[in-house]
């Protein structure tokens, strides 16, 4: 009797070691942190991805390798020895200069039209920008050079479910990153969207409170970094770009007199930039009361810069928007979060 009562004892005590066993293989490593992770998005601007990762972090590798799509470009990186990955998308390709950063704030972001977007969970009228949603659709079709695989099929296919992975981007990568982050975690197949993040610096709103409500369901943790100085993380939100825009000094520069645009009456106020778009958002029915672009609360961690420097009456131009995009730069992100610039 008591041998018996041995054996099943000792079963039970093989049985639990296997289940606590089975649990630890369960686990996932440790998510990259906002450190690492920024200094994956500075390498996603350099022009061969590779040779960047081999320089600058040899810790890791580039294992999902496509050809950009008209101009949206992501990489799937891992840490080498271990089972942490990260999908890094490319914000927007511009010269690293005053005109560049002009475009992207007066030119780059397709936010007059919205498009309803049909990966939400239970929340309704959830919508996402124009431009936003015509990225969204070109990382969709982005393919591994190596293997052919989209970026879904890439996850599911040669990413274990035990691994840990960051979906992270920089300015419009990492407005797209909160569409494609939202996506993953809803289409993912079972036991592939367990282990997901959201980290974003300098990221424009993608979309209306019910997308950030759904967003902020699916990554309670998310981290969403944003410089204080940084004039493209409020956009399009008029008044907040307004208020920075005085502190900054760009407002002295947005005045322009007068605007010609098609299928808008002259009652449109065209004293500057600001009031142009605000009203151009209201007429076109993308803002109202219920459905205008917001950034999520919950994910922001807010980066301070220091703005002593700032002597915004006797700058030009030229010299104020050097100064906005010097904030907004993936390599200012980097040094507020403790790493350093990249040489080019």
């Amino acid at each position: 009797m008591r041998i018996a009562q041995f054996h099943l004892l000792l079963v039970f005590i093989v049985v639990l070691a296997a289940c606590n066993y089975n649990k630890k293989e369960e686990t996932a490593p440790p998510y990259l942190s906002a450190k690492e992770a920024v200094q994956l998005n500075q390498l996603v601007y350099k022009g061969d991805s590779k040779a960047a990762f081999a320089k600058y972090a040899p810790d890791y590798e580039v294992v999902f390798l496509p050809e950009a799509l008209g101009g949206n470009y992501a990489i799937i990186a891992k840490r080498k020895k271990t089972e942490q990955y990260a999908l890094v998308i490319r914000g927007s390709v511009m010269k690293f200069s005053n005109e560049g950063f002009q475009n992207f704030i007066l030119q780059d972001f397709n936010i007059f039209k919205i498009k309803a977007w049909p990966y939400a969970d239970s929340v309704k009228e959830a919508h996402i920008s124009q431009g936003a949603y015509i990225g969204f659709q070109n990382l969709l079709q982005l393919r591994d050079t190596a293997t052919g695989l989209t970026i879904k099929e890439f996850i599911e296919q040669k990413i274990p479910g035990n691994a840990s992975l960051v979906i992270t981007g920089h300015s419009l990568g990492g407005n797209l990153a909160y569409p494609f982050a939202g996506y993953l975690k809803k289409e993912l197949a079972t036991g592939k969207n367990k282990y997901l993040q959201l980290i974003t610096f300098g990221a424009p709103a993608a979309g209306n409170a019910a997308f950030v409500k759904d967003m902020e369901g699916k990554f309670p943790d998310a981290e969403r970094y944003a410089a204080s100085m940084d004039i493209a993380v409020v956009f399009p939100d008029v008044k907040k770009i307004g208020d920075l825009a005085k502190i900054t000094g760009l407002d002295s520069v947005l005045q322009l007199g007068s605007l010609n645009i098609n299928g808008i009456d002259t009652e449109l106020n065209a004293k500057n930039l600001l009031n142009i778009g605000g009203e151009i958002l209201k007429r076109t029915g993308v803002i109202n009361e219920t459905n205008e672009y917001v950034q999520s609360n919950k994910h922001l961690r807010l980066l301070t810069n220091k703005n002593d420097s700032i002597i915004k009456n006797t700058l030009s131009a030229d010299a104020l928007f050097d100064r906005a995009y010097f904030f907004h730069r993936i390599d200012a992100y980097a040094e507020l979060l403790g790493g350093k610039a990249l040489e080019d």
